[in-house]
């Protein structure tokens, strides 16, 4: 089958590899349908996530089972599924406590055998482990383009408003509309805070973030980004900072923006090491940061059903897994154009 591979740091091709096989009884093999380029893609090829490397990639997708393992209760051949970009067993230490993104028996797909081994999505076929915990069903009338998202950057971008518990009282900031940014703003629009503040330099994607449900927008390298915050939040500070970006300066500014007992959520991946201004200490600041709280796709997938969340608009292009290789160096490189390719295998 077709796949896309990570041969090398820097270099991931379209090549021919084996379709996969269940390793277990309790996994399914599933042919995927529609699969889509995300940032952590980037920087596994990148190294910024340090894996070995020699896998398919990717860890996003809509598909169709085409077989069950004989342990697999809840799901049949035909079934359209969607799941987790880290599977996970249910049973282990860290399931039961809820920490199933770091499940003793799962890992991320389309990651490298540092992080399971688990197969990639951006393949013609993947098989997928403790399908009965995992894998959600999708209704005939959702389509792949309304489900493919609610598994990782929506539940990632949400994970801020869970975790601190939005009210319709609240000023909240997200720096940077990439698509973790802006599933940030479509989910935590959900809870009606007061204001949606987005940051970001790219009108284009600053356009995106209004249409997404952004209610003020601040253009880096125009604006005085800390001045304009301050305007829109009547000079209280922000509530809740959500961090997409992950630099330095976006950190202390998010810090610096918030008001009193202001918390801010980080899911921005730092490249490197980040220093935080002491002074910041005095604001009684709360800072999280972690991986998306996998627990709340089954919410997500359930708003996209009940017409409240429609995560579409982050779709700017379609395009076969035959073009995977063009599609990812559009991403990569032409982020003003390019926020979320969907590729159909």
């Amino acid at each position: 089958m077709k796949a896309l591979y990570q041969e090398a740091v820097h270099k991931a091709v379209l090549k021919d590899v084996e379709k996969p096989v269940l390793k277990s009884e309790k996994d399914v093999l599933v042919k995927i349908t529609s699969t889509t380029i995300c940032g952590s893609d980037v920087h596994i090829i990148e190294g910024v996530i340090p894996t070995k490397p020699g896998f398919v990639l990717g860890h996003e997708y809509v598909g169709v089972i085409e077989e069950v393992g004989s342990e697999v209760k809840k799901f049949k051949i035909g079934d359209r599924v969607t799941g987790p970009p880290a599977p996970y067993c249910g049973e282990c230490i860290n399931c039961k406590r809820g920490n199933v993104a770091h499940c003793l028996n799962g890992g991320i797909h389309g990651s490298g055998e540092a992080m399971g081994g688990l197969d990639g999505t951006h393949a013609e076929y993947m098989s997928v482990p403790h399908a009965d915990n995992c894998l959600l069903k999708l209704p005939a009338n959702i389509t792949d383009e309304q489900a493919i998202f609610v598994s990782d950057i929506a539940a990632t971008g949400y994970s801020a408003a869970v975790h601190f518990g939005v009210k319709n009282t609240d000023n909240v900031v997200v720096f940077g509309c990439g698509p973790v940014g802006l599933s940030a703003i479509a989910t935590t629009k959900l809870h009606n805070p007061k204001t949606i503040i987005a940051v970001e330099k790219s009108k284009n994607r600053l356009k995106k973030a209004f249409e997404m449900g952004a209610t003020h927008g601040v253009v880096v390298g125009e604006d005085n980004v800390l001045a304009k915050i301050a305007e829109y939040t009547n000079n209280f500070g922000a509530d809740l900072v959500i961090d997409a970006v992950g630099l330095e300066v976006t950190i202390n500014q998010g810090l610096e923006c918030l008001g009193i007992n202001g918390n801010l959520y980080m899911v921005g991946i730092p490249a490197k090491p980040v220093a935080i201004d002491p002074k910041h200490f005095f604001k009684n600041i709360t800072f999280a940061m972690g991986l998306g709280n996998l627990t709340i796709i089954e919410t997500l997938l359930n708003k996209v059903i009940e017409g409240k969340l429609d995560l579409t608009p982050l779709i700017t292009h379609t395009m076969k897994l035959t073009e995977i290789e063009k599609a990812l160096d559009m991403f990569m490189n032409n982020p003003d154009e390019v926020v979320k390719i969907i590729i159909k295998p």
